[in-house]
């Protein structure tokens, strides 16, 4: 599948939450707000917590950050919210704790706004509500996009995406290298792919020089490379 789709889904759906993020802003008056700051990695929201206020991003990333359990046992980042957006979690007039942490991606500044008085000008501004309909229905077609293009991604694809985002979670060796730790039928199942089509394809990426294979082990020569999987 070509990646143009995928990149116009993720361009109208920024588009459309900056501009609800600013409708809501001038609404509420967010602008004369105080800015908070936080550094890149610092935990804004944790799993579990009652969600009472959301942040309005004036610079920086803020990543939802969802933690797997079981063979993964790492982290994904569903979606992410850049300068002027609002982070919308699906908690608008619902009363449910989060289910993902929301994490500072990069040095980060933002102000916040109770989730009560964004629902009730939502309310009041019918404008606004069909402005937020329009960004969720986007952003659903943004997840059903990358669903379809995963499924429809080769071998290669998939492999390098699984390495990718392993090696982003694991330990760097002097060299600065990063070191992933995984059988090879577990590498095969995060990937979606059959356990000899995996080796045949590390062994391609072996011998081209983005990776050494190593006894229960991989060491990832050059992670850009892995982000460049049709190269």
């Amino acid at each position: 599948m070509s990646s143009a789709p995928r990149h116009h889904d993720r361009r109208e759906s920024r588009e459309i939450s900056r501009e609800l993020a600013r409708r809501l802003s001038e609404r509420l008056g967010v602008s004369a707000r105080p800015v908070q700051q936080a550094v890149a990695g610092a935990t804004l929201l944790r799993a579990g917590d009652l969600v009472t206020r959301l942040p309005f991003v004036v610079q920086g990333r803020v990543d939802s950050v969802l933690h797997m359990h079981g063979g993964d046992g790492g982290r994904i980042i569903p979606v992410s919210w850049g300068d002027g957006e609002i982070v919308l979690l699906s908690h608008l007039f619902i009363n449910r704790p989060s289910f993902v942490d929301l994490v500072a991606g990069a040095s980060l500044s933002l102000r916040w706004a109770s989730v009560a008085e964004i629902e009730q000008s939502l309310l009041d501004d019918n404008e606004l509500l069909v402005l937020l309909v329009r960004f969720l229905a986007q952003r659903l077609r943004e997840v059903q996009t990358r669903e379809r293009g995963w499924v429809e991604r080769g071998v290669h694809e998939r492999v390098c995406a699984t390495l990718a985002r392993l090696a982003q979670q694991s330990i760097r060796d002097a060299a600065g290298h990063a070191l992933i730790v995984a059988t090879h039928e577990e590498l095969a199942e995060r990937s979606g792919v059959s356990r000899p089509k995996l080796s045949k394809e590390l062994k391609r990426l072996e011998t081209e020089g983005r990776l050494k294979l190593e006894r229960k082990a991989i060491r990832i020569v050059d992670l850009k490379d892995l982000f460049d999987p049709a190269g």
